[in-house]
């Protein structure tokens, strides 16, 4: 017989759906799925290549975006921050003058630095450790500087000036600065006032304003006005009630929408807050539990609610569409969204549940060219999942080079987002870009004079063929598959086979036709089908047909 496949939309699912070949999502799926990536529109194309954007050391990169004409890398390494721009073709470091360094002394260690949470407020960021005074970059005059802050409150708490009263979390939620998680006030949330006068300063979290207030009183009789009638007595003189009243002046708190206002999570469990980020509401994420306060929370009319009992790593959460990604306790990647149907958290990692199992460094999302989300695995590859809810594309892929990947971020500029990386190849560190506009060499560092043309395979491993017939099912018997039909596009040379040791390949490129394959070696139980790249030719793979007998 001969089996279809023209959509790989679930891109790599979990080995235990290895028997549901029953399921749509297990012709839509397949085994492996290296260096491709899911297409919305059902196809599966290779990764963009890597190219050599600068030098850097071992730090972790975050983006400062102020507009798609002014964004900018900030690297945080041991005890420093540079800043990288894009100028004229190349990244360049900020320089700092009149030192004329390219560094800001900071307060972070290395392995601080992946513990560092960061909000971004316009043109400045803000900086929280659990060990560290908070810290704000303050972008202003095309210049750059660091300094710490302590938050202005009433609340007879030392925030952010002592150790053990130092925030972990931060956000910018509804114009207002969240931080939250002290070691002494693990479960406690402390948000600023919206900032005024156009300073973007949120250091101000005091809870109450001082007002005078001005009250009309009767004075004492003795101080009553008096007068004398036509008989000679001394009478009262009512002839002006104002002349009773005196005015007299108090001081009083009061609290209003604009001032700072103290949250306390308390479900009985391990509330130890993890991350907070804001979309429509705010969601908030502890070691055992989510929450969520409304998006017109103000100190007079506080709430948070508890959602679901998930749990969540210390991993700053992104958004992306219309929902918060997190990382769950357990090594899943959970997508939390809010609708007028109340709360929803989507598993996606349920269809491959194997493929965080490295554990989670960091997270990002991307917008465009296509909708992705992608984990940095601590083996230091990359996990990315393509994400299209409205086209239904929720497939896995894995992306390694030659080297290492030990940070990643996005940078805005006039074409879009573009994706970062910091590689290690060697016992050197780059900074290199992942070019989605190439369309014919995808070799990493194409063309490098220093460790260039650097090749990397995308392979599809197809999910094991059995289906059920009237006789039975075919798991268990012989089946022999004679020739693969590969259809695709503005694709070079491919191998293709049902075994590594038997790959046939292609005798020139493949381009946009029809294109038959023959199969080598004898009868097997289990069928897969291998659709690999050749050296650094585009491949992009829109359906294939291969011709099956079973014994």
């Amino acid at each position: 017989m001969n089996n279809l496949v023209n959509n790989w939309i679930f891109g790599e699912i979990s080995p235990k759906l290895g028997g549901r070949f029953d399921l749509p999502l297990y012709a839509q799926g397949c085994e492996r799925l290296s260096n491709f990536r899911p297409m919305p529109q059902g196809g599966i194309t290779r990764r963009p290549p890597l190219k050599h954007v600068t030098t850097t050391g071992n730090c972790r990169i975050i983006p400062f975006t102020l507009s798609s004409g002014e964004s900018f890398i900030i690297e945080l390494s041991a005890l420093k921050i540079r800043i990288l721009r894009w100028v004229q073709d190349e990244f360049l470091p900020v320089v700092f003058l009149p030192s004329n360094d390219e560094f800001l002394a900071s307060p972070y260690s290395l392995a601080d630095a992946w513990e560092v949470q960061y909000a971004q407020y316009y043109d400045r960021l803000y900086f929280v450790h659990k060990d560290h005074q908070p810290q704000v970059l303050i972008y202003s005059a095309s210049s750059f500087s660091l300094a710490p802050f302590v938050p202005t409150n009433d609340m007879g708490e030392d925030i952010g000036e002592s150790q053990g009263n130092y925030p972990s979390v931060v956000g910018i939620c509804q114009n207002r600065l969240w931080l939250a998680s002290t070691l002494l006030n693990p479960y406690t949330i402390w948000v600023s006032r919206p900032p005024y006068g156009g300073s973007n300063n949120h250091h101000d979290f005091t809870t109450y304003d001082m007002v005078t207030v001005e009250t009309e009183v009767i004075k004492d009789t003795e101080d009553w006005p008096y007068t004398t009638n036509d008989e000679g007595e001394t009478v009262i003189d009512f002839s002006n009630s104002a002349a009773f009243l005196e005015t007299t002046t108090d001081n009083e708190e009061v609290i209003n929408a604009k001032c700072g206002m103290e949250l306390e999570l308390a479900s009985g469990r391990n509330d130890t807050i993890k991350w907070i980020s804001g979309m429509d509401n705010i969601f908030i994420g502890t070691e055992a539990n989510e929450w969520m306060c409304p998006y017109d929370i103000d100190p007079t009319k506080q709430g948070a609610s508890m959602q679901s009992a998930y749990g969540s790593l210390p991993i700053q959460p992104q958004t992306l569409s219309n929902g918060v990604f997190f990382i769950q306790r357990g090594h899943k990647l959970r997508e939390i969204t809010y609708s007028q149907n109340g709360t929803v958290s989507n598993d996606l990692t349920y269809t491959a549940d194997h493929i965080l199992l490295a554990g989670v460094r960091q997270l990002i999302t991307m917008n465009n060219p296509e909708p992705i989300v992608v984990c940095l695995l601590n083996d230091g590859t990359l996990a990315v999942l393509s994400y299209d809810k409205m086209n239904g594309t929720q497939g896995w892929s894995r992306w390694d080079t030659q080297g290492t990947f030990v940070s990643i971020a996005t940078y805005e500029d006039t074409y879009g987002q573009q994706l970062y990386a910091v590689v290690k190849r060697g016992e050197s560190y780059y900074i290199e870009r992942f070019d989605f506009n190439e369309q014919e060499v995808f070799l990493d560092r194409a063309g490098e004079a220093l460790q260039g043309d650097l090749e990397y395979k995308s392979k599809m491993v197809g999910n094991r063929f059995d289906f059920n017939t009237e006789s039975g099912s075919t798991i268990g018997k012989s089946k022999k598959a004679k020739e693969v039909w590969v259809r695709c596009l503005d694709s070079g040379r491919i191998r293709t086979g049902v075994e590594d040791k038997y790959m046939q390949k292609t005798r020139g490129p493949v381009g946009n036709s029809d294109y038959r394959i023959p199969i080598s070696g004898g009868a097997r139980k289990e069928l897969k089908v291998i659709i690999e790249s050749v050296a650094g030719d585009p491949l992009t793979l829109l359906a294939m047909t291969y011709e099956v007998e079973v014994n």
